[in-house]
This record gives C-alpha cells, structure tokens and sequence, in this order.
C-alpha cells in the first residue's frame, strides 16, 4: 500500500468510517453472586441505574441487623438487605462505592476488584484510606 494510501486509511479509521472494538464494560464482569469469605452470605451484584449495587440473598443462618444505628432497623432481617450501593469505575480494575457492614452497622468507603474471573476483593476503608480491611469472595453459579 503506497504512503498516500495508507494515510486516507488512517483518516477514514480515525473519522469513524471503520467499526472500531466497543470499550470493555468494567462493570460487566463483576456482576453476579458472589459468596463471602467465611461463606456465612451470598451477594448479588446488580446494576442500579447507572451504578453497581448488592443484597444479601443467601444466609447460612437467619441474622438481624442487631447493630444497626437505627434502633427501629435493628430486627430486621439481613436477607434482602442492600450492602453495597453507588459502585462505579474510579481506576483500572476498580470500581468505588459504599458498603454496609452489618457486623458493625456502619457505613464505609469501599472498593470492588475483580482479582481474577471468580475472585472479588472487596476492601473498606476509614480516615481517607488509611485503615483498609479486605475480605475475598468467590463468584457463585
């Protein structure tokens, strides 16, 4: 192909003329069932709106959100209960949000990263990023 030619092939290319490969969805990956590390719950892992969330919906063993802030919340039931909310891409390989902690009833800045195909880590965070406590869990079929 002469010089000129490849040229117009480029600009064609770059103006939009040839289909270019559409980006990769890094939310994509993630969604799904996921169980937690000491497999007392499964997560699913949805899309809410343009966001990532994710309920309990599966226990070992019925639980109640017995230290909820809120004491009028702290019978209910944490199957259903949305723990993870506002997930979106904030780095290769990384998506932040919120994450409830029903072990503690607080609210913490958390990140999900897709380890490998079946594998999440899901980290919180305190005081900017400081304090980080991880837990792996492992995509369910």
């Amino acid at each position: 192909m002469s010089g000129r030619l490849r040229m117009m092939a480029v600009a064609v290319a770059l103006a939009g003329g040839v289909p270019m490969p559409a980006q990769a969805d890094p939310m994509a990956d993630i969604v799904g069932r996921w169980r937690d590390s000491d497999g007392e719950s499964e997560i699913a892992i949805g899309r809410c709106g343009a966001a990532l969330c994710g309920r309990i919906v599966w226990l070992r063993e019925p639980r109640i959100d017995r230290f909820n802030p809120d004491e009028s919340l702290r019978s209910r039931s944490l199957l259903g209960l949305q723990v993870l909310s506002g997930f979106r891409p904030e780095g290769p390989g990384n998506l932040a949000g919120e994450g409830y902690n029903p072990a503690d009833g607080k609210t913490y800045r958390t990140t999900l990263e897709l380890a490998a195909r079946d594998t999440l880590v899901v980290r919180g965070c305190v005081f900017g990023g400081l304090i980080c406590d991880d837990d792996t869990w492992t995509r369910q079929p």
